[in-house]
């Protein structure tokens, strides 16, 4: 790197220093603002902020490493995701609004009651924040390290260290409503540098004709071909026709952020009210997955021509950045992967610390204290997780196998968080039992079986799981009427609610009309098309697949128009819900 890219990095980072100091002051009112902006962000601030936080610097490692090793269509790994991220914006968006609390976790008490719900919220606010958070971290900065020592060279554990302080200094600072302000800038910055490298790459390698060429049709496809012979070939459940319909059946709700995930209901929580937390979802899946996708997979197209000897495959997105970029492009794209870096290690430890400070500390712990002591402990909270996940960074080895992990080891839970919204039925129970199953399970997977292709392992997980929360959940208590009736009064959800709206009415003597679930069902579908045709239009279109482009792209256009048929259904056109 020169002396101009090297400016321009460390520009980046004053500025966005300087920006996190603005917003310290307001950022410290109260751990309402330190964790969720007071609840005032508008729906474009809130779902960049989505976007930006769901891509690191390891995500361009993760989509060269598929692309790379396999082909595009092994992006259904995370191009999976679009579905239930469409079915959490058009489903449970406003509901997470309506719910009004500060994580995820603290809704689990409030609808199963302060029995078993009081130790579920407990057991889940440690499981998700010392273990789920920190694994997830634990990739982002091993893609850090890996990005330093090829740029800069040096052993992992110098970049892993840098890593780790360039994240909780920047933390300690902003609080959420640093946190999302910058993730604005940073999702530009990041942005600009993936779209300059692409060009870049594409010149670099002669040209798409060129790149097309050596990629080859079978690493081209968006979906991979069914094996002959179909269920007679006996290496059809292992292929990977199999993996991708596991992908788009199975895997978009047989994960841990079935309902949104944590990041993104924190956001959903913060919007100012319910139709800004929809408009937020709808932008954030709009933006990642019809935008991001191809400047990555372009990238990894092009260094199969420019470095086709390369033996670990997720180090050719720095690579190309020393290889193909002049300055000062190198500084603007290293500062957008420190950029991502960045929007994504601020957002685990705020959202971390929030379980640990809210959901355990505050509830358990030291109720009744002050605001200032519980931003105290909000801090120190963080540096145990940075701790926690420094040496966890220092033990991977593969980006790509860790996030593949995370995906199969809470496999058994996505359908419990689900269900919870549209069914009166499930208890604390139902979920105790799925998050230990889906742990147990998925560790006695990955140490005896390790061979099982990870589709395979996803399904396994998943059916396993479902065998001991099903029955648990009928074999328990039902949760009892009086916090049925109180969740459904503030959240309203469809689905088989009728017992309690029946049992609201006699409260009330009034009638308790049912949400209309199908009208909700329509706009999902309709947002997913949107999405998708968006994802693949584009992608046809650059890879030269022109007729088949055009028509994903007027898919997309179907899809937007049934989208804003659902949004005037919904009340969402022209009025603000709260």
């Amino acid at each position: 790197m020169g002396l101009s890219d090297l400016l321009i990095v460390g520009f980046y980072l004053v500025a966005i220093f300087l920006l996190g100091i603005l917003f310290t002051r307001r950022a410290h009112i109260d751990t309402d603002s330190y964790f969720l902006s007071s609840r005032r962000l508008p729906w474009w601030i809130a779902g960049t902020s989505m976007v930006a936080t769901s891509f690191s610097c390891d995500t361009p490692l993760y989509v060269t490493q598929l692309v790379r090793g396999g082909g595009v269509w092994l992006n259904w790994q995370w191009w999976s995701f679009a579905v239930g991220g469409m079915f959490s914006a058009f489903l449970l968006s406003r509901l997470w609004r309506r719910a009004k609390v500060v994580t995820d976790v603290e809704l689990t008490e409030l609808r199963y009651g302060s029995g078993a719900g009081r130790v579920l919220r407990l057991l889940r606010a440690g499981w998700m924040a010392l273990l789920i958070n920190t694994i997830g971290m634990s990739w982002v900065l091993l893609a850090m390290a890996k990005i330093i020592g090829v740029i800069w060279g040096g052993d992992k554990w110098v970049g892993v260290v840098i890593a780790t302080l360039l994240a909780i200094s920047y933390s300690f600072l902003a609080g959420f409503w640093g946190v999302v302000v910058t993730d604005v800038a940073q999702f530009l910055i990041a942005m600009i540098g993936a779209v300059a490298l692409a060009f870049f790459s594409v010149s670099a390698a002669g040209g798409m004709d060129n790149i097309i060429a050596v990629a080859g049709p079978e690493r081209l496809n968006l979906m991979p071909s069914m094996p002959e012979g179909g269920l007679a070939n006996p290496g059809f459940w292992s292929s990977a026709f199999v993996g991708f319909l596991v992908y788009i059946s199975i895997q978009w709700w047989a994960n841990i952020n079935s309902d949104g995930g944590g990041k993104v209901i924190q956001r959903m929580s913060a919007a100012k009210n319910e139709k800004h937390a929809f408009g937020a979802t709808l932008w954030f899946n709009l933006a990642h997955y019809g935008l991001r996708t191809w400047p990555w997979v372009i990238v990894a197209l092009a260094s199969l021509v420019v470095l086709p000897e390369l033996a670990d495959h997720e180090t050719a997105y720095p690579q190309m950045i020393l290889t193909v970029l002049p300055s000062p492009w190198k500084g603007i794209l290293v500062a957008g992967l420190v950029a991502a870096f960045m929007s994504t290690i601020d957002t685990q430890l705020n959202w971390g610390s929030s379980y640990l400070t809210s959901d355990l500390y505050r509830r358990w712990l030291a109720p009744g204290r002050s605001e200032k002591h519980y931003l105290i402990a909000a801090k120190g909270f963080m540096l145990l997780l940075i701790a926690i996940t420094a040496v966890m960074a220092y033990a991977v080895s593969s980006v790509t196998e860790a996030f593949k992990f995370l995906i199969a080891f809470g496999a058994g839970t996505g359908p419990v968080y689900i269900l919870r919204w549209f069914w009166w039925r499930p208890n604390a129970w139902s979920e105790i039992v799925a998050m230990t199953a889906s742990t147990v399970i998925s560790s006695m997977i990955y140490l005896l079986f390790p061979g099982i292709p990870f589709p395979l392992k996803v399904v396994a997980i998943a059916s396993g799981s479902a065998l001991f929360w099903l029955p648990a959940t009928f074999l328990t208590k039902p949760v009892d009427q009086r916090v049925l009736i109180d969740f459904y009064r503030r959240t309203r959800p469809p689905g088989a609610w009728s017992a309690v709206r029946n049992a609201l009415a006699k409260e009330t003597g009034q009638p308790v009309p049912a949400p209309k679930i199908a009208v909700d069902l329509f706009g999902w579908i309709a947002g997913t098309a949107l999405v998708l045709g968006v994802t693949f239009g584009l992608g046809g279109l650059l890879l030269a697949r022109v007729a088949a482009g055009w028509s994903w792209l007027a898919i997309a256009v179907t899809g937007g128009v049934g989208a804003w048929y659902w949004m005037k259904k919904s009340g969402l056109r022209g009025g603000s819900p709260s």
